[in-house]
């Protein structure tokens, strides 16, 4: 039960305007990957390019991004044909990836969520850790292991997350809805915060830390923070740092 991107790249790309993901998801994740300037970074499960162009426009010196959808990646080569950074794309299993190249940072925007078993997380914290230098870091968002919300409680920001079960590999459904009611469907899967830890640490990473979400002060001025109350409590996501030992 794989998600297919490439049946609806262009949806997937405009979910990324709602106003959680700008104020919420976009702002912390920046917070946790800290300064970027002159790094030379790496952006697996990419998609169209959303943090990709971010990571460049945060000075950083080098970025490649990396998505198994063909169709994501002809939007991201499209805008880079537009608006020219200098970020090379590639189509490719952020499983199996081998790179010639090494990076002093990984960032993955919904990466490991993918993993169904402890043997598929244990293959992408590998080809993390292959693409690190040592001593760089690794900054991810990921589904927050331990939500366990009603399907209902998050339709106010325009989504829904419902865990089909609370068993290692079992479904988590998100649904993103338009303003007809139409809704793309999008499948991670769970594992616990102990099996994620588990696979950074066999392949070498330490100081791993857990970070909750947060809201930029221009959300909160946009929106009252009353508005943000219930997704600031369940936490749907999560993020998780590390640095390769």
């Amino acid at each position: 039960m794989s998600t297919d991107y490439n049946t609806m790249a262009k949806e997937y790309q405009a979910s990324k305007l709602l106003p959680w993901r700008i104020y919420m998801e976009s702002y912390s994740f920046l917070r946790w990957l800290g300064p970027i300037k002159s790094l030379k970074v790496l952006d697996l499960a990419c998609g169209e390019g959303y943090y990709t162009r971010k990571f460049r426009r945060e000075g950083a010196q080098t970025v490649v991004g990396v998505d198994v959808s063909p169709s994501m990646i002809d939007l991201a080569r499209a805008q880079e044909q537009n608006d020219q950074l200098g970020i090379t794309y590639h189509v490719a299993d952020a499983s199996k990836l081998a790179l010639v190249q090494e990076f002093d940072l990984v960032g993955a925007a919904y990466l490991l969520n993918y993993a169904q078993n402890k043997e598929q997380l244990l293959s992408m914290c590998q080809v993390i850790a292959d693409h690190l230098r040592l001593g760089g870091r690794f900054v991810t968002i990921n589904s927050n292991p331990t939500y366990h919300a009603p399907a209902s409680a998050l339709y106010h920001y325009g989504f829904t997350s419902e865990n089909k079960g609370t068993h290692e590999g079992d479904p988590v459904i998100y649904k993103f809805y338009k303003e007809d009611g139409s809704y793309i469907s999008v499948t991670n899967f769970h594992l616990k915060k102990e099996t994620y830890e588990w696979g950074l640490r066999k392949v070498g990473f330490k100081d791993i830390t857990w970070h909750h979400l947060e809201i930029s002060p221009e959300g909160i001025d946009m929106f009252g923070k009353a508005y943000w109350e219930i997704i600031m409590h369940e936490q749907p996501v999560i993020g998780l740092s590390c640095r390769k030992a």
